[in-house]
Formats: structure tokens, C-alpha cells, sequence
């Protein structure tokens, strides 16, 4: 605003003028009483700051509602705070509500008659009720009040009272809007990014206004499509830059990220629980000042792999303890990073002191604790960052100053209430001179613009809902013309706000998605006067877009591409293997070369990993070893099926369960740490599954154990692969069969494609030598106990299948042929891994439990495949 000012009084000839001084209705109101009592000697009480206006209502609204079972005080309060000044606005007298105890007027005259004893207390008053005893004589410099399209009685009545002028929408001849219809919400913001970039490439100093009402993050990436589409260089050289686009009206203070780290902070340290994953979070944020950012990375790995799912900080501080005074326990970066957390953990918790305290102690007290903590490190430097420290720390005084109006009160509800003023508090940092302003107030824009786009205008918008006030009685509400009460009002609002808007540029568009997502919409009625003017001619940046949506809906990516921005890449080979070094992961490098060549580069070659996270009970990869090393001890006692068959005639269970303990003593580390309620679960579980699974060896012809989590090297493409081999068993027929025990869920098996369903078993059949007559995945779940495999002949393996002879191939010699087809395979997977070959080339469902999907390509072949199809259906053009 004062910009424009300032460019109207260059065009009017002047050269030197008064700058205005642009203020929120609120922030005059309190500075006119203040000085009109100090020029005039008359007597005011003290206003209130907006944190004890908040905190009055707060504790006025529990204090009302204290036999009632709520889940949010603090919406309740607001709402009611709400209510009343809605109701002083339009001249409606709480105090004479004649309600019924128990409703909602009753709650608010309540409430807001406790307000007013409690303000009468303190000698202070809330700024607006302080209206009346304004005057224009006293003011001390000229008012215009701007931006209020639809005043209420009591602006209307101030200005008159003050002398202030009171802008309209009217105040010049507006323009005609010009209307349409985009295909979806995600084409509407591509249509605003070409508007802006043809309107700056005609105008580079232009002066432009988009309207965009709804989610935050729709705003945000619109003002990406801008960059992009202006300034594609500019936009990759540096993205944080807001000199060409910037969006106004703020968000919540705690949202900020470094702010919600303070407060979490403060929060745990109160002893606030939080979920391992938040934890995580606070953990490896960079606001710290020390350890550094991988030494506490490091120690994040660790939890995730022995810690606990929730902590409060002061726990958190004990595991660090340990984990600093155990050297076994840890590596020493570990250790030394668990030692330098606890110092700060403990520091800070010794700077907030014991005790209750008063908000102006506890503001104290919260920034010798945050700053013990190291908080917020060196990574808030940039002016933005500084200016949201300075927001902060003003908020920490706010709060100190309720001490006014609160008593002394604990660390959690002091850490709270903290917590509650930063939600309530917007803020955004002063940003450049930007060039296109993004907005989401459907509101009068006060100032001129070179154009303006109001976007979102489906039937739902525009008319707003009715909502009338729940607190008010609707016939007064109906009776005092509030807007939002009726549709006749919220009729009239809409249609001042397109007089407001028109007549503050000289090319307004208004738009309307068809749908969003999987929901159609409506255009707002109010635009289709405007739509149907519009049959000529089209502006250049619509004509496009309109060309393209009649086509029919863009795939996703196809509308998010951006000349110059996107790289195709055609290299898929990686850096070769060593001929020297084994395959990395045993057969795990075959699996995932397997199921997908770039997932195995990533995962065995470039380290990628799936970050864990402590669960609840057991985790899997426990209970997987708990099971493997439980059959391996069972079957070194057992031996065959006749020890099988003689022990499940006398004493079948004690044998599995004494197995399943020695196993467990093994896995968790001596027998006191397999007591625990989830681990005696996990056990009793485990003897129940290997018991099931006795159930169905019995089924088979006699067999031999032949070994057990066998160790073997199998040499292939030049290299060799380490195996581990979970079971060998000698069949009745001297054969030999190799089992692989699966203890998660399983699917069906693809024996003869060119890219089988389970290559380790391909891999151990390579190794083992040709006797191997047989191979099966042994599932062991809870929902199903069976053997899924192939075998030279039927009846080897419960329900296990002969092999399919390939075509031309004679029945006798299926399992040759199959058994030559399985070794290529494994020869031809080796073969691709050390030659660093790493195509996206996923099989069906590999994509789904991938953690390396965030930078593979899969989405530059998709892409490829939808243009492709596109063409092929005569759609390429």
C-alpha cells in the first residue's frame, strides 16, 4: 500500500510527500486510546494485549464448561471470543439475551459477563470496546479506513463519529471480468502460470494479484509454476528467492520448523510423550549447535534399531545414558554423540528449574533452556530466519506478560499454553518488492493491480455457505444484516467483492476447476454472465490451454513437465563390479537385480537404505531369526523323519519348546531377556508354528536332515556369491532337496518366466550340484504352515508340483532342461550386476515396499509409456 501510494503521488507530479502510515484496525484502535488518555489527561484502563485477551476467554471458558466433557477448550473460547465482538459489531447486546440455560447464547453471555468482571479486576478493557470514547477533535492526524467492503454498523459509526473517510469499491469505474472453466484444479494453476508469464513478458514491471482461496500447499505450488514458467533458470539457480512471487498472509508460528523444534523441546522436557518417529525428527533436526549433523544421524540409526516406540526427553535422556556409559553397547561415535545429547538434555532441564512459576519466570526459564540446548544452532542466518527468531522471542515476552492475568502455574501447562499462542499466532517474514502477489482473502484488494486472477470460484466459494454464528440467536442475527447469516447477505457479499475486485484493475479473471481429484464442481453462478460475453476472441494464454484440455485430461507428469527442467536418461550401466570382491549381500544381490537392476545398484552399490524403526512387540527381523535358529537347533536334535515320527508319539512339545528357549537365549542375549510379556508372546508363538509345521513334515515319505544353515560358494560371471542354505534334506529316493524357510507372507511362484520368483533357490540349485531333485520356500506364518516349490516328480514335497517340460522337450527330462534354464538365469543376473547394469525395469509389484522410489527413474518410463500410447491412439498431436 504504501508502494502505491507512493507510485500515485509520482503520476499526480510530486516529488516530496508524507508517507501514510499503514496500521490493522486493532493496532490503531489501541494506539489512539493510548495517546488520546495521554494527550487529554482522561482516565483509560489498561488495554489488553491480545495473548491475555486470548488467555481471559480461555480460562473464563473452562471455568464455564467445567462440568462438560470437551475435547478442545481453547476452539471453544475462540469461537466464543468470536462471537462477541461479531455481536458488538452489529450493535447485538449480549446482556439482553433471553436464552434457556444450557444452550449457546446462554454459554456466550456467561462467558463474556466473566470476561468483564475479570476485566473490571485488573482495570483494563479490550481495545474495541474503547471505540465510543473516540472523537475525531482528538485525533491527532487524519484517518482512512480501507479494505472494508462490507462494513459493519459500528465501523460505519466510528468513521462518522471520528471524521475518517471510508473507502468503497466504488471509488472508480471497474472493468469487465472476463470467465472460464478450467479441466481440474491442477490445469486451473497451469492456465494463472501462463496468464503471468504472458502478462510479465509484455510488461516486466507489471504489478499482478492472484486469488487463491483454500489449502496452503495449492498456494505454494502455483507460485512454483510461476517461477517455473518466467523464470525457469532463475527458478533453478535459486529456488528460495521471492522476488518475483510471494504469498501473502502468513501461517501458524508453530508450523515454522525450527519454532516447532523449540516447542516440541519444551514440551518433552515437560514430559510430553512423543511416538519414536517425532522423536526421530526432533533428533536429526538442525537446530542444534552441537554434536553435529551426522554424529546424532548416526545415533538415530541406533534407536531405530534398540530403543523404545515413545519417549518424553527426560527418558530419552536416561537411554542415552546407557547408551554413553556402555562402550560394548555402541561405537564410539555413538557413544560420544548419546553423551553430548544427554549434557544438553540435562542442561536444559536444569535451567527450567523445579517448581510452578509465573508466565514471566517460565518466559525466562524457557530461553535459558532452549539456549543450554544449543537452540537454534547456525543454520538460521538468512534475514527470513532471523526475522521468525525475533517473532518468537517477542512471543516468549507476550507470554511473560500474562502473568497479569494468571497465576503461577507447572511445566506442562506452562509449555502448553506456550504451545497454544504459537498455533494462534501468524506470522510471515517481510518479503522483496515481488512482482506478483498470491493471496487467499476474498477480500477487497485496497490498491491496484496491472491484473488480477481470482481462482477456485466453483459453486461452494462463490457465494460463500451460510454460516450463522452458533452463539448468536439467528432472528437477531437475521434482524442486524450479518452476511454471513443468510443467503441474501452472503449474495451481497459475493457481489461486492467482484465490484472490488474489477475495480481495482483493468483485466480481472475469474475462474472455476471442473473437478478436483475424484469430485466434480460447479462454476459459481455469479460467472456465468461473464462466460457467455467471452464467445469472441480468447487472450493468447488461454487459447493454448483450451486447445490442449479439449484433447482430453494430460497423464499427471505430462502436465508437470517444464521445458529445460526435465533430463531424460538414456545410460543405464553403472560403474562395474570388481572382479575380485564376492557379490554383495549373498543371493540378496540376485533377489533385488532381480526384481528390479536399478534397486540392487542402489541398494548394494550406492548404500541406499530402508531407515527401520522400533515397533511395538517383536520386530520381524527378531522373530524371522528366532524361528530359523529355533528349526536349526530342532533338526541337529531330531535328525529324520523316524526321530520326527518317534517324537511325536511321546513327547513332541517339550522338545520344540526347549528348542525355541535355547534359541531365544541366543537371539536376545542370555535367558533374563527373553521374560518380557512380548517375548514369552513371541516364543509360546514360535513353538506353536514349528509344532505346525511337524504337522506337515510328517505328511512327506522319509527324509534325512542333511544340514542346517549350510554355508556354501557358488562361482558364476566371474565371480562368486557366498550362500547360506537353511535346509538340505536327503529324499527317499537319494535325491537331495533344499529348503529355504519364509516366515513373512507369501504369493504365488513364478517357476519358467524369464525372470523367476525366487532366484536364491536358483542359486543354491547351481551350487548343490545336479542330485537336487527338489526345491520349496517352507512358509511359516500364523495364517498358513506349507511347502511352495517344484520337484523332478510329484509327491516328493507335500503339494509341491512336478516341472512343466519346455516345448519340444520330452516329459523325462523336464527337470535337465528346467534345471540348464535356472543356472543361466542365475548366471545371466550375476552377469548384469557386475557389469553395474542398472535399468529401471521393475517387475509387477516390486515398486511397492521399494524405499529407493524418491530418485529412481520409474517415472521418466512411465512418462514414456503414455506418450507412446498417446500417439498410437491418434492422440500425439
Amino acid at each position: 500500500m504504501r508502494l502505491a501510494f507512493a507510485a500515485a503521488e509520482l503520476e499526480a507530479g510530486r516529488r516530496v510527500w508524507s508517507t501514510p502510515d499503514v496500521i490493522a484496525l486493532e493496532g490503531w484502535l489501541s494506539r489512539e486510546v493510548e495517546e488520546q488518555a495521554a494527550r487529554t489527561g482522561t482516565d483509560m484502563p489498561r488495554i489488553l494485549s491480545a495473548s491475555e485477551d486470548w488467555l481471559l476467554w480461555r480460562q473464563c471458558a473452562a471455568e464455564a464448561t467445567r462440568d462438560t466433557d470437551l475435547v478442545n477448550r481453547n476452539a471453544l473460547a475462540e469461537a466464543l471470543r468470536r462471537s462477541s465482538a461479531l455481536a458488538a459489531d452489529f450493535h447485538i447486546d449480549v446482556t439482553t439475551l433471553h436464552a434457556d440455560a444450557g444452550t449457546e447464547p446462554a454459554l456466550l453471555r456467561q462467558v463474556q459477563h466473566a470476561v468483564e468482571v475479570r476485566c473490571r479486576e485488573l482495570g483494563a478493557a479490550n481495545a474495541s470496546s474503547l471505540i465510543n470514547r473516540l472523537s475525531g477533535a482528538s485525533l491527532a492526524h487524519p484517518v482512512s479506513l480501507c479494505g472494508f467492503s462490507n462494513s459493519s454498523p459500528r465501523i460505519t459509526a466510528m468513521a462518522a463519529r471520528c471524521g475518517a473517510s471510508l473507502m468503497t469499491p466504488g471509488r472508480r469505474q471497474g472493468c469487465r471480468p472476463h470467465a472460464l472453466t478450467a479441466p481440474d484444479d491442477l490445469a486451473e494453476l497451469e492456465r494463472i502460470a501462463a496468464w503471468c508469464k504472458a502478462k510479465l513478458a509484455r510488461r516486466a514491471d507489471a504489478r499482478l494479484l492472484v486469488v487463491l482461496n483454500g489449502s496452503p500447499g495449492a498456494r505454494s505450488r502455483l507460485a512454483t509454476l510461476i517461477r517455473q514458467a518466467v523464470d525457469p533458470r532463475g527458478w533453478l539457480a535459486t529456488v528460495s528467492a521471492n522476488s518475483l512471487v510471494v504469498i501473502e498472509g502468513g501461517s501458524p508460528l508453530a508450523r515454522n520448523p525450527a519454532i516447532s523444534h523449540a516447542l516440541m523441546t519444551l514440551r518433552g522436557l515437560a514430559g510430553e510423550t512423543a511416538e519414536f518417529e517425532a522423536i526421530s525428527e526432533w533428533l536429526r533436526a538442525p537446530y542444534w549447535s552441537a554434536p553435529d549433523d551426522a554424529a546424532r544421524a548416526k545415533l538415530d540409526l541406533w534407536l531405530r534399531e534398540h530403543a523404545q516406540t515413545q519417549f518424553d526427553l527426560p527418558t530419552l535422556g536416561a537411554c542415552l545414558r546407557r547408551i554413553a556409559d556402555r562402550g560394548d553397547a555402541a561405537s564410539r561415535s555413538v557413544a560420544a554423540a548419546a553423551g553430548a545429547v544427554t549434557g544438553r538434555i540435562d542442561s536444559a532441564l536444569g535451567a527450567l528449574g523445579p517448581g510452578s512459576a509465573s508466565p514471566r519466570e517460565w518466559s525466562q526459564r524457557f530461553r535459558n533452556a532452549l539456549d543450554a540446548l544449543g537452540w537454534p544452532g547456525e543454520t538460521m542466518r538468512s534475514s527470513p530466519d532471523q526475522q521468525t527468531l525475533l517473532r518468537f522471542h517477542e512471543l516468549l515476552d507476550e507470554f511473560g506478560q500474562l502473568s497479569a492475568v494468571a497465576r503461577p502455574m507447572p511445566h506442562p501447562i506452562a509449555s502448553h499454553w506456550l504451545s497454544e499462542l504459537a498455533s494462534r499466532t501468524a506470522f510471515q517474514p517481510a518479503d522483496d518488492d515481488a512482482v506478483v502477489t498470491i493471496t487467499p482473502m476474498l477480500a477487497d484488494p485496497v490498491v491496484t493491480y496491472d491484473g488480477i486472477w481470482v481462482a477456485g470460484l466453483h459453486s461452494d466459494v462463490l457465494p460463500q455457505p451460510v454460516q450463522p454464528d452458533p452463539f448468536l440467536p439467528l432472528p437477531l442475527q437475521l434482524r442486524a444484516g450479518i452476511p454471513a447469516s443468510s443467503a441474501a447477505g452472503r449474495l451481497q457479499e459475493a457481489r461486492a467483492l467482484l465490484g472490488a475486485w474489477s475495480a481495482a484493475t483493468d483485466e480481472l479473471v475469474l475462474s472455476a476447476p471442473a473437478r478436483t481429484g475424484d469430485l466434480e464442481l460447479l462454476p459459481s453462478p455469479l460467472l456465468r454472465p461473464y462466460a457467455e460475453a467471452q464467445s469472441g476472441a480468447r487472450p493468447a494464454w488461454s487459447s493454448k490451454f483450451t486447445i490442449a484440455a479439449a484433447a482430453g485430461p494430460f497423464w499427471l507428469p505430462v502436465r508437470l513437465h517444464r521445458e529445460s527442467l526435465l533430463e531424460a536418461v538414456h545410460d543405464s550401466t553403472g560403474v562395474p563390479w570388481p572382479a575380485t570382491a564376492d557379490l554383495p549381500g549373498g543371493t540378496r544381490s540376485l533377489d533385488l537385480q532381480n526384481a528390479c537392476a536399478f534397486r540392487a545398484y542402489a541398494e548394494l552399490r550406492l548404500g541406499t537404505s530402508e531407515l527401520g524403526a522400533p515397533e511395538p512387540g517383536v520386530p520381524a527381523t527378531e522373530r524371522g531369526e528366532l524361528l530359523h535358529k529355533s528349526l536349526q537347533l530342532f533338526w541337529k536334535q531330531v535328525k529324520d523323519s523316524r526321530g520326527l515320527q518317534a517324537l511325536a508319539e511321546a513327547s513332541l512339545a517339550p522338545v520344540i519348546e526347549a528348542c525355541v528357549d535355547e534359541a531365544a537365549a541366543t537371539v536376545w542375549g542370555g535367558p533374563e531377556a527373553t521374560q518380557t510379556p512380548s517375548h514369552v508372546r513371541e516364543r509360546a508363538r514360535t513353538a506353536r508354528l514349528i509344532g505346525s509345521l511337524c504337522g506337515l513334515e510328517l505328511e512327506r515319505p522319509p527324509f534325512r536332515v542333511d544340514g542346517t544353515e549350510l554355508e556354501s560358494i557358488l562361482k558364476v560371471a566371474g565371480t562368486q556369491v557366498r550362500l547360506r542354505i537353511d535346509r538340505i534334506d536327503v529324499l527317499y529316493n537319494g535325491g537331495r532337496a533344499i529348503l529355504d524357510y519364509k516366515s513373512g507372507r507369501h504369493g504365488s511362484a513364478d517357476w519358467y518366466g524369464s525372470r523367476p520368483t525366487h532366484p536364491q533357490l536358483l542359486a543354491y540349485l547351481a551350487a548343490m550340484g545336479e542330485d537336487v531333485l527338489a526345491m520349496a520356500t517352507v512358509n511359516i506364518t500364523a495364517r498358513d504352515v506349507r511347502f511352495n516349490g517344484i520337484a523332478s516328480s510329484p509327491a516328493l514335497l507335500p503339494k509341491v508340483r512336478a516341472a512343466k517340460a519346455p516345448e519340444g522337450c520330452e516329459a523325462e527330462n523336464a527337470w535337465s532342461a528346467r534345471r540348464r534354464e535356472w543356472i543361466a538365469v542365475v548366471e545371466r543376473l550375476a552377469a548384469a550386476f557386475v557389469a553395474g547394469e542398472a535399468t529401471v525395469d521393475p517387475v509387477k509389484g516390486a515398486c511397492e515396499y521399494c524405499h529407493a522410489s524418491s530418485f529412481c527413474r520409474i517415472g521418466d518410463q512411465c512418462l514414456e509409456g503414455a506418450l507412446g500410447d498417446a500417439d498410437t491412439e491418434g492422440g500425439g498431436e
